[in-house]
């Protein structure tokens, strides 16, 4: 390892959180392999997080293992009822072997019951239908209304609860991912954890859950059945919302794109879509923990060493992608990690690809008379593992 580099891995450096692209290229370029304070492995090349991601060598780390040796602390001197371990048990992405698999397979099948294709474009008619007076759109809100009515109809959702209320707490339980957020913090996603647990009403895919867990013989409690509802829920807002938003703030900075996709063809559109996935990457980082001491790249790992994969320094490596800080609607190939790799392949991935697939074209044609609005600018929060941004106006042009 290069200790001589004075590059370090640090995402509170300035302007980090509104573009970490130019920060993540000096790590990748100048020290691709850091060696962290907490004893971590942050990994930046494409070649090397690839590999890794694909290999059998490595576990997921448990998240609800975290917060139980984390909720002593977080709940110290605190009247509240500790939670984010129960919440977080069964959260499909920290789970390694035969629970990781029945899991996955739950969740699979529990999804394949809707008719996807009916419920988005339903969903893109409601949303058009409800902006169409508009001349001023947060890019966010868009985006979110539109993943908050299709998460309505498949998780069931009481009618009562607001999209507002459903948008914080999809929010919140991402956050519950990142890295080095104050105790209070913590305490406030617990709370929307419990908020969470009554939002559900007459929910086919819970229905689904419970009949196949019973055919895997699975004995799943109440608990185990939120958990894997509020990673569902999740999983369905978070990452959608955040990379459809940022693909249609970049298709509306350039005319071209914008006749790209409206005149594409399948095969042209499902290029695009993919290359539209690989330059936002909304998940940044992963995390895998070695099983065995192991030599990477000359560089002995420990066992159980945690190792950050930037997924976001990945696909953006030129030694795999030519002009990587660029939108190229034709890239072929693209063997892009936007989804990660290997057995933790995200579940979610083919039905972020239908949701664009059935979405893109009457968005960009709805929104086609609107523009960047350069007199207010872009916000982005201040979230590490994930890329989200918090305010992304147009305007009509």
């Amino acid at each position: 390892m290069d200790r001589e580099s004075k590059i370090v891995w640090n995402p509170y450096t300035k302007g980090y959180f509104n573009d970490p692209y130019q920060h993540l290229k000096e790590c990748r370029e100048k020290k691709p392999i850091h060696k962290g304070i907490h004893d971590e492995f942050v990994f930046f090349k494409y070649t090397d997080v690839s590999k890794i991601l694909r290999s059998n060598d490595y576990n997921v780390s448990r998240l609800n293992t975290y917060f139980k040796e984390k909720e002593p602390y977080i709940f110290k001197n605190s009247d509240a009822c500790p939670y984010l371990s129960k919440g977080t048990q069964k959260w499909v992405m920290y789970l390694n072997g035969n629970e990781h698999k029945n899991v996955r397979s739950i969740i699979g099948k529990s999804f394949k019951e809707f008719d996807l294709e009916k419920i988005i474009e339903e969903s893109t008619d409601t949303l058009n239908e409800y902006y169409k007076s508009s001349s001023n759109i947060d890019l966010i809100n868009y985006c979110s209304y539109f993943i908050f009515l299709i998460v309505e109809k498949l998780f069931g959702i009481k009618n009562f609860e607001s999209f507002e209320k459903v948008k914080k707490y999809s929010n919140m339980l991402a956050k519950s991912q990142d890295l080095f957020i104050p105790r209070q913090i913590y305490q406030e996603i617990n709370s929307w954890f419990l908020w969470g647990k009554d939002i559900f009403h007459d929910s086919k895919y819970k229905e689904n859950i419970k009949f196949f867990a019973n055919q895997l013989n699975l004995e799943y409690s109440d608990e185990d059945i939120y958990s894997i509802m509020s990673v569902s829920v999740m999983a369905a807002f978070e990452t959608s919302k955040d990379n459809l938003a940022i693909a249609l703030f970049e298709i509306l900075k350039d005319q071209k794109l914008i006749n790209h996709v409206l005149n594409s063809d399948t095969k042209e559109l499902n290029l695009l879509i993919e290359e539209l996935f690989r330059f936002s990457s909304p998940l940044q980082y992963t995390i895998r923990v070695s099983k065995e001491s192991i030599e990477h790249d000359n560089i002995v790992i420990p066992a159980k060493s945690k190792l950050y994969l930037c997924l976001a320094s990945a696909n953006r490596d030129p030694e795999i992608f030519m002009n990587p800080d660029k939108i190229i609607p034709n890239r072929d190939p693209n063997d892009h990690l936007a989804f990660g790799g290997g057995n933790h392949f995200c579940l979610g991935a083919q039905i972020a690809r239908q949701e664009m697939r059935y979405c893109l074209k009457p968005m960009v044609s709805f929104l086609k008379k609107f523009t960047i609005d350069n007199t207010q600018p872009a916000k982005w929060t201040r979230q590490i593992f994930m890329r989200t941004a918090g305010f992304l106006p147009i305007k009509l042009k």
